[in-house]
């Protein structure tokens, strides 16, 4: 009889740890993560968003970054912070340059340009009858 009693505390103590590792997964893992191998080696990236009120928000956002970059590359002094001293301004522009390229609407964008197309197409269409 104790014996079945310690097996049914462990498996209770066991779906207990189960959950709890779970929980901790889950809050360790707040965005959603994309797995990719470059030269056999294993590497993961974070999708991490931003809210914008539209369109002209995300290009307002976009201004200020390329702006923030001309800056840089046209100061004298060195823009980073004394905490990060292997950090340049090149190396700043380059990061926010790629976070400029990965928040551009490219799919958007295309779609714009699918829509043109259609709009256009049936207005030449209605226009020649």
């Amino acid at each position: 009889m104790k014996n079945k009693v310690k097996k049914q505390s462990k498996k209770n103590n066991n779906n207990l740890d189960k959950e709890k590792l779970e929980a901790i997964i889950k809050l360790l893992s707040p965005r959603k993560r994309k797995y990719y191998k470059i030269d056999e080696e294993e590497l993961s990236s974070q999708e991490v968003t931003f809210m914008v009120e539209n369109n002209d928000e995300l290009r307002y956002i976009i201004s200020c970054l390329l702006r923030v970059s001309i800056l840089a590359l046209e100061s004298d002094g060195n823009l980073c912070p004394p905490r990060l001293p292997f950090c340049s301004n090149e190396s700043a522009v380059i990061t926010i340059l790629e976070l400029i390229d990965n928040i551009l609407p490219a799919d958007q964008l295309s779609s714009y340009d699918e829509i043109e197309k259609l709009v256009i197409s049936k207005a030449s269409l209605s226009g020649n009858k």
